[in-house]
């Protein structure tokens, strides 16, 4: 590389720094996130610092479960903010709504899970079952009745009721 472009980097050598991987790097100036300063003569994608600061920021934002499309209008904010504390009220909104979104998944999450331990605590008292799957009437089952067990949709038969 020329004298001026020492500071340059390859894709490589970016994503090493980044803690990412090449193909990473190439989806994301897929997505217009991430362009390269320049190319080399051999055609290589070159990368200056500013883009590591910026791949690292697209990355922390990742990990905070942001979508591209969310990441990419973030980013956007930047360039348009002089400012440190121009820039973080414009995007600390955006961070309170990810934490509402995260926080409604975790309680959804916590929903399954429960109901996860109860499904199994319940199949878990069929284990001494011997009776064949196709002769099996869930309902007539005595360990099915005790207050702890309750029937499974997908699991117990039960008996259809016609009206």
């Amino acid at each position: 590389m020329p004298e001026e472009n020492k500071n340059l980097m390859h894709i490589g050598k970016l994503a090493k720094a980044a803690g990412t991987t090449t193909r990473t790097v190439r989806f994301y100036e897929e997505m217009g996130l991430i362009k390269p300063e320049c190319r080399s003569e051999g055609g290589f994608r070159c990368y200056c610092h500013d883009q590591l600061i910026r791949l690292r920021m697209i990355l922390s934002l990742k990990e905070m479960a942001f979508d591209l499309d969310q990441i990419k209008a973030i980013l956007c904010k930047q360039d348009v903010h002089g400012t440190g504390g121009e820039l973080a009220h414009s995007i600390v909104g955006d961070l309170n709504v990810q934490l509402e979104d995260v926080e409604a998944q975790i309680a959804h999450f916590n929903c399954v899970r429960d109901k996860l331990t109860q499904t199994i605590a319940s199949i878990c008292e069929c284990l001494p079952c011997n009776r064949r799957v196709e002769e099996r009437l869930c309902t007539a089952c005595s360990v099915l009745k005790e207050p702890k067990c309750q029937s499974v949709a997908f699991f117990h038969q039960v008996e259809m009721i016609s009206g």
